[in-house]
């Protein structure tokens, strides 16, 4: 046989061989993520498992926070109910393990004012945590994040792990630097009630689909501990979602809806993009709100308008108690009520006056005390995200 011959026939051999073996290995991989997809679906329908038992055997009832059309009058025997159950509502958070997450990104800084302020809060978020073993560009975490839905009732927020003149920082990650840890977190509740599965489900899901492309080690909070945690925040929000207001109507029969605007705005208020309330700002905080009922300032004619009442209204856990808001509010509204010649009214069409202010005031004390225990204070950003 001809040498030639001789030396196809190897080549070909050869040729045949290298197939095989990149067919062996193509298989193998396939084989390794089969397995691994299924350890990863067994673990987290073995935690949602743990989660139904859990709520079948002790089911609670579930009650949603919500802010109406029109702010609600504080009621006394309310707020007593809300002081008795506080102290057992924020047991019973305090009580539940935390895992083995770092939830709170700590930066040890000599100069304050250039700390990473997080944006993610472990009294209100589920927070899970992934380390890569190599340095991750911020572009390929963007890039892969970028293909998530967007979540329109529980925020999703990521910070990653940045090495800064030799100093680890945790910061917003940016497409340009390089991440050896990431934290990403869900809000548990909102004014809408807590997350249900599906939803919680859907993050870790994706949570683990990141850590799967990196190959990065995660930390993910047992399940079962992430429902009772957003029942309960749900519960304490119920709790603490308190809105009050009182109205000023006019001594004669209506005021000119013009004359109103002008008083308003003299007493501090300022007119909102809408033209539907007017806001009492202070330092850069909306304080409480006056609406004239059924009138938006931007469109309607306020030269046949007429005003038969104002209503003023304060969202309490949006404001911080050192303010003094319902205070304020009284003061602000009787104010008004004196130059355009009218009175002061609750809810009950009775006049308002300082003595049941003092009395409210007191009562909201409780509502103030629960929030700092909760470490949800009145007026934080954590306040405003559980309340929207």
């Amino acid at each position: 046989m001809p040498e030639s011959v001789l030396q196809l026939i190897e080549q070909l051999d050869l040729q045949k061989a290298l197939l095989m073996i990149s067919v062996l290995i193509v298989f193998a991989l396939i084989i390794n993520n089969i397995f691994r997809s299924l350890r990863l679906k067994k673990r987290l329908m073995s935690n949602f498992a743990q989660a139904a038992m859990q709520e079948s055997v002790n089911p609670e009832k579930m009650l949603e926070p919500h802010f109406g059309s029109e702010a609600t009058h504080f009621d006394q025997q309310t707020a007593r109910g809300q002081s008795e159950n506080s102290q057992s509502s924020t047991q019973n958070l305090a009580n539940l393990p935390v895992g083995n997450v770092s939830l709170v990104p700590f930066i040890e800084d000599e100069n304050p004012e250039e700390q990473f302020n997080s944006r993610m809060d472990p009294n209100i978020d589920c927070v899970v945590a992934l380390k890569f073993s190599l340095l991750i560009h911020g572009q390929e975490v963007i890039e892969k994040m970028s293909h998530w839905p967007i979540n329109p009732t529980y925020r999703i927020v990521c910070e990653g792990l940045s090495e800064k003149d030799n100093h680890p920082i945790w910061e917003s990650t940016q497409t340009d630097h390089a991440y050896s840890e990431l934290q990403l977190s869900i809000q548990l509740a909102n004014r809408r009630g807590p997350i249900n599965k599906e939803d919680l489900a859907e993050f870790v899901g994706f949570a683990s689909q990141l850590a799967q492309d990196f190959d990065a080690e995660i930390d993910l909070p047992p399940i079962p501990q992430v429902l009772s945690q957003a029942q309960d925040l749900d519960q304490f929000a119920v709790q603490s979602d308190i809105q009050l207001s009182f109205n000023i109507v006019p001594n004669m029969i209506s005021w000119s809806t013009k004359d109103v605007k002008a008083v308003l705005i003299k007493n501090g208020f300022s007119l909102s993009r809408d033209g539907l309330f007017f806001n009492y700002v202070l330092n850069n905080r909306i304080i409480f709100k006056a609406q004239i009922p059924g009138v938006n300032l931007l469109t309607d004619d306020l030269q046949i308008l007429r005003v038969k009442s104002v209503l003023f209204a304060l969202d309490v856990p949006l404001v911080p108690q050192e303010f003094n808001p319902f205070s304020k509010m009284f003061e602000s509204s009787k104010l008004i009520a004196e130059e355009l010649d009218g009175r002061v009214l609750d809810d009950n069409g009775q006049v308002l006056e300082l003595s049941s202010i003092d009395l409210i005031v007191a009562q909201l004390h409780p509502i103030y005390a629960m929030m700092e225990e909760r470490q949800i204070p009145a007026g934080s950003p954590s306040a405003a995200r559980l309340f929207s």
